[in-house]
């Protein structure tokens, strides 16, 4: 017969805590330590994020005020050197006689007996009459460069002298920009209206008399020249 295997190895020994009632007894097996949860290196106070203190705020705004003034400037600045170095639409040589149609000084001046052309000026006045007041057109051009223009017609627009103390109305869709003002009121005397305005570099000055002192109508009337006076200068450039 074949020899018996050898008897199996014992399990390995268990650590003893001790004796009880004259045994062994396994080791208790400590409990497993729980994980700390993750903790974020910076931490939120209560009540929301930390607002920034009022001095640093301050400082902030100022500075931000500062960057849009001088920006601001900046372009003003450019707005400036462009007017001076553009000398706009116009040149010298303008008609000022062909700017108001005939049939428009008709209408206003219904004796005038044609435009009289002088120095960058025209004048259709009415016929002299004994007894009454002479009405009549007087067109003042001026070419310039547009800076010029700009500064030109906003003195005109703080000259009162001889006109009412009120500030001019504004008359939008002549020109790029234009006004309208009207002759201290007196029944004694005709009314009188001019009507300023300007296109790139050039003013024009539009002043229309009436024979009575329908003030209303002198206003009417010088609008409706300057108008037309405005759209032909616009055509030529076109």
């Amino acid at each position: 017969m074949p020899p018996a295997p050898p008897p199996a190895a014992p399990p390995p020994a268990v650590a003893l805590a001790g004796r009880e009632g004259g045994g062994l007894a396994p080791a208790p097996v400590p409990a497993p330590v729980p994980a700390r949860p993750y903790a974020s290196a910076v931490t939120t106070p209560p009540g929301g994020p930390a607002r920034r203190p009022l001095r640093e705020r301050v400082s902030l705004i100022a500075l931000v005020l500062i960057a849009l003034f001088i920006v601001a400037g900046c372009a003003l600045a450019g707005w400036k050197h462009w007017q001076r170095s553009h000398p706009g639409d116009f040149t010298a040589g303008l008609r000022p006689c062909e700017l108001v149609s005939p049939q428009t000084i008709h209408r206003l001046v219904p004796t005038s007996y044609g435009g009289r052309d002088d120095h960058g000026s025209c004048s259709w006045s009415a016929a002299r009459e004994k007894g009454t007041e002479r009405g009549g057109v007087f067109l003042q051009s001026f070419v310039l460069t547009e800076d010029l223009a700009l500064d030109g017609l906003r003195d005109d627009r703080a000259n009162t002298l001889g006109w009412e103390k009120t500030a001019p109305a504004d008359l939008p869709g002549i020109g790029d920009e234009a006004f309208v003002r009207l002759r201290t009121a007196d029944p004694e005397r005709p009314a009188v209206a001019q009507v300023c305005f300007r296109l790139s570099n050039v003013r024009v000055d539009v002043t229309y008399t009436r024979a009575d002192s329908d003030r209303e109508a002198a206003r009417a009337g010088a609008a409706d020249a300057a108008r037309e006076a405005a759209d032909h200068l616009k055509a030529s450039v076109r």
